[in-house]
């Protein structure tokens, strides 16, 4: 499992593509690779999206640059994924499952 925190590009605008990014998500939410996911906001203005925060499911972090990649945000430069945080999470608790120690 990988944590992934991936920052719009300073000139990006999501809205333009938005609709797309979103028709792509049940593939990978179906097949098991998007775990969690959601858009960052501003601290100071809650409403002005940022980039991105994502759980995803993968084997190396290349497979998760790829998938980064693939996904409308990247094939439209709207995420800086070459800046993009990425790292394996050992993930010890998730809501409504138990302690995995």
């Amino acid at each position: 499992l990988w944590s992934v925190v991936v920052y719009d590009s300073p000139e990006a605008d999501r809205m333009t593509v938005v609709d797309k990014h979103v028709a792509g998500l049940p593939a990978i939410i179906e097949d098991g690779t998007l775990v969690a996911g959601g858009q960052i906001n501003d601290n100071s203005d809650p409403r002005k999206p940022i980039g991105s925060s994502l759980m995803i499911r993968a084997d190396t972090k290349e497979d998760v640059v790829k998938i980064l990649k693939n996904d409308t945000f990247g094939k439209y430069n709207i995420w800086d994924i070459d800046n993009a945080i990425i790292h394996n999470l050992f993930c010890v608790y998730r809501e409504g499952q138990a302690y995995q120690l």
